[in-house]
């Protein structure tokens, strides 16, 4: 009896540092559009200057990888909508560390064309 709660103690002190590690959701966002990312956080602004400058570079689908394995950011989101706008945009968004980046990315990789309804 003795050692089932001491088992019983054990698991739920490790699960809760389990939750307490899996709960990095970040504490604050920085929108690349309207703010310089180099003031908030130098570390961070060479890794978001090497995604911007490389991403239109990926292939669509691999972009959220690419970012997660080379810049080891999470939550990336890079949603397969585009922005009706003329050149078309895209938004994306990324975690390092606490903080969270997101931007809207003007896609000059992408030939739109505005079709008249018939």
């Amino acid at each position: 009896m003795k050692q089932a709660l001491i088992s019983a103690a054990v698991l739920a002190m490790f699960w809760a540092g389990v939750v307490v590690a899996d709960d990095a959701s970040p504490r604050r966002t920085v929108d690349l559009n309207k703010r310089d990312s180099q003031q908030s956080n130098p570390t961070h602004y060479e890794k978001v200057r090497k995604i911007l400058e490389g991403i239109l570079e990926q292939p669509d689908a691999a972009v959220p990888h690419w970012i997660q394995t080379n810049f080891d950011a999470r939550n990336v989101g890079y949603v397969p909508i585009l922005m009706t706008s003329l050149p078309p945009k895209r938004r994306l968004s990324f975690a390092l560390d606490e903080t969270r980046y997101e931007a809207v990315i003007t896609l000059t990789n992408v030939r739109a064309e505005i079709v008249p309804l018939k």
